[in-house]
């Protein structure tokens, strides 16, 4: 039984993706951390909470999971959740993490798990160790990626990128293929959580732009080396041809003929369940996982509750897309930050 999709007619659901916060504690303290989280963090889900939504994720057609935080190698019962998670085999692992407590057992850890690991790097070893608040960050996070390597495990590289960054990308590309890194993520600092400090270094709409002709300029060198290259924004184009991007699905007009869609599930570490964004306000959520099974939040989300953000997320699509004069879009940011502002609550 699938229910992240209401169809008009017959159609294939697209591959889910659910995002558990394991916990709201880390051992960095990073200047734009959307999640604010701190060394005394003290919300934390069970593992047999967590081991209990892994299990029902196949009841919605999830195929793609992420155990993040805070910082997963921080919560006591990581390993726990890995080997559970390798027993399901129904859908594709990934850990996203600093990198700072990654050693030859915990990369063997990811390994017998089949997951994928996601490493933060920022910039230089100066600039990655003010940026993470830790001196010998970068130090430990680069340490960790070899480990990973040597136990077979792939690793993606993900960057924040600020103005203080944005001409570091050519060097970090030329690291990562030394270091036999798969693919970069580039991410541009949001201004959400402990980002929100730290606005005044977002980039400007015109550096968006370079950032993505960049982006796909290194994609085109780097293409016959095997490192690929990604970036977190959307394409203004995309958007007016494919609204369902923008969580406005449009019922019989979609290609797709999809009246109803949650992509993306998150897990935040109070249990509450968000759809789409993991910093949207909660007035949005779901539930919480601690009270209700997850299949039983989605289905009555369809039936009471999609409509509120789909409408909410159509008001700032009417309001944003179809005026931008910007080829790229920060979608996700633009709607979380909405979501916050009491202009906009409904």
């Amino acid at each position: 039984m699938q229910i992240l999709q209401s169809s008009l007619a017959p159609a294939t659901a697209e591959s889910g993706v659910l995002v558990i916060h394991l916990l709201n504690q880390c051992n960095l303290h990073c200047r734009h951390c959307y999640m604010s989280a701190v060394s005394d963090g003290g919300n934390m889900l069970p593992a047999d909470l967590v081991c209990r939504v892994l299990s029902e994720a196949k009841l919605l057609g999830i195929h793609t999971v992420h155990l993040t935080g805070g910082e997963p190698f921080v919560y006591p019962d990581l390993r726990r959740v890995l080997e559970f998670a390798a027993d399901q085999q129904e859908f594709q692992l990934f850990i996203s993490t600093n990198g700072t407590r990654i050693g030859g057992l915990e990369a063997q850890w990811i390994r017998a798990a089949g997951a994928g690991a996601q490493i933060s790097i920022d910039g230089p070893e100066e600039y990655h160790d003010r940026f993470r608040g830790m001196s010998g960050a970068f130090a430990a996070s680069s340490q960790a990626i070899p480990a990973l390597i040597a136990a077979g495990v792939p690793v993606t590289v993900v960057i924040t990128i600020t103005r203080d960054n944005l001409d570091c990308l050519p060097s970090l590309a030329e690291w990562a293929l030394r270091n036999q890194v798969g693919r970069i993520s580039v991410q541009p600092l949001q201004a959400v959580g402990r980002g929100s400090h730290i606005a005044d270094s977002k980039l400007s709409e015109q550096q968006v732009c370079t950032l993505f002709a960049r982006v796909s300029d290194l994609g085109h060198a780097y293409a016959k080396t095997g490192l690929r290259f990604s970036l977190h924004y959307k394409a203004r184009s995309f958007l007016l041809e494919h609204p369902c991007a923008a969580y406005v699905c449009n019922g019989a007009r979609c290609h797709r003929l999809v009246a109803k869609e949650v992509k993306r599930l998150i897990i935040r570490e109070d249990g509450t369940v968000l759809p789409e964004i993991a910093t949207l306000n909660p007035r949005f959520a779901l539930g919480n996982v601690r009270e209700t099974h997850l299949p039983d939040l989605v289905r009555n989300y369809f039936s009471d509750g999609y409509a509120a953000f789909q409408d909410f997320c159509r008001a700032i699509y009417d309001d944003v897309v179809p005026g931008s004069i910007s080829p790229i879009i920060a979608w996700d940011e633009i709607v979380s930050e909405r979501s916050w502002d009491p202009q906009y609550k409904s």
